[in-house]
């Protein structure tokens, strides 16, 4: 697509003689960076430097400070609004928010809330993204208290907690174990008039499953009824794993049964999950059958689901189909992952892998790896 812009963008300026303006190169630039061409995008700001009737807008450094921020190149974001103060372009909200949210994703909470607090010296208020920013930032690193804090500061400062703030808040909950308190939040949402969504609704279920609450993870299940939850095949894939995982396989086989009857489609990570779980539980043949139907089904296998069925005929003492596994990842290209190479060099080391198989295992192993690894070479 970006190249089709720039075979038309030339075609304007070479055959037609047409001047490009601050809005074209906008566009190009944009495209870019979605891309990360970043000398490309080097190359076109210099263009718009050296003609004196074209020069980089309010839009143009915003184009730029989001796109740095989302690669994690925050300090080029910083330059950029440093470019802006000198010209006279004067960074808004947005961009700060963009800027906060940059260092929230790197883990940089200090320089976020740092951040946060002079934007008021700047003659800015913060409004509910930027609190968002931070809360998702706080919840990631674990400093739930902090997170807790600035929730309750949205509703001090006349701010309205959204979708996003409860939603975040209670991933950070769940992740943290605090389930009560997810809990009551969630009703405490609900009072407020916001109406959880999609992406709420897999937090909620999968922080239940997470922490081992079938009893209400069902409920919640069948509370929502065939609502758009039931024909979301994410909401299935956190489910039958959480169930799998809790040691209630009979439920995760049944919610895997009733995705054809709610019209839905496994995908390779429904099977993933079904898979391991299988292995989990002592049924590797059941396991190679789900395996095989994939195939069948047009969901074919990917790496993951080679590791984790491997790593599940280690667990069960499968060691005739090891071989044959290997050989079939190695015709498709998959590599191992570290959790399957750590058990094929404990099971060579016990002599239950033949170690005529180590030239099969070494291709099957990422160079990067095998640097690394104490597989005999």
């Amino acid at each position: 697509m970006i190249e089709a812009a720039f075979k038309l963008f030339n075609e304007m300026v070479f055959a037609k003689g047409i001047q490009p303006d601050v809005i074209t190169y906008n566009s190009l630039i944009y495209g870019l960076c979605n891309l990360c061409r970043w000398d490309k995008v080097s190359k076109l700001l210099k263009e718009m430097e050296e003609d004196v009737r074209i020069s980089p807008n309010f839009q143009t450094f915003s184009i730029l400070v989001d796109a740095f921020c989302k690669d994690g190149r925050v300090d080029e974001a910083e330059a950029v609004i440093d470019i802006m103060v000198e010209r006279g372009e004067a960074p808004d909200i947005v961009t700060y928010n963009t800027l906060i949210d940059g260092y929230c994703l790197r883990g940089e909470m200090i320089k976020a809330r740092m951040l946060f607090d002079s934007l008021t010296s700047k003659g800015l208020i913060p409004d509910v993204f930027s609190y968002n920013s931070l809360l998702n930032g706080y919840c990631k690193s674990l400093k739930i208290e902090e997170a807790m804090h600035m929730f309750h500061e949205i509703t001090r400062k006349g701010l309205k907690p959204d979708i996003v703030s409860y939603s975040t808040m209670l991933q950070g909950l769940f992740r943290v174990g605090r389930c009560g308190e997810a809990r009551k939040l969630f009703d405490e949402m609900r009072s407020q008039g916001l109406t959880p969504n999609e992406c709420t609704y897999r937090i909620i279920l999968d922080g239940l499953c997470n922490n081992r609450q079938v009893e209400d993870v069902l409920s919640l299940f069948h509370l929502v009824g065939d609502s758009k939850l039931n024909s979301d095949i994410q909401v299935y894939n956190i489910l039958i794993d959480g169930m799998s995982k809790c040691g209630k396989l009979f439920i995760a086989r049944d919610l895997f049964q009733d995705l054809t009857l709610k019209g839905l489609k496994p995908n390779v990570r429904t099977y993933n999950v079904m898979i391991s779980g299988l292995c989990r539980e002592g049924m590797p043949e059941e396991a190679k059958h789900l395996f095989r139907k994939m195939g069948e089904s047009g969901c074919p296998p990917d790496g993951v689901t080679y590791n984790v069925l491997l790593q599940g005929y280690f667990k069960n003492q499968n060691y005739d189909d090891v071989e044959m596994l290997l050989q079939e990842m190695d015709g498709r290209r998959y590599s191992v992952d570290a959790s399957t190479l750590s058990m094929l060099i404990d099971e060579m080391a016990a002599g239950s892998v033949d170690r005529s198989m180590l030239k099969l295992i070494g291709k099957l192993v990422p160079k990067e790896m095998m640097d690394t690894s104490a597989v005999p070479r």
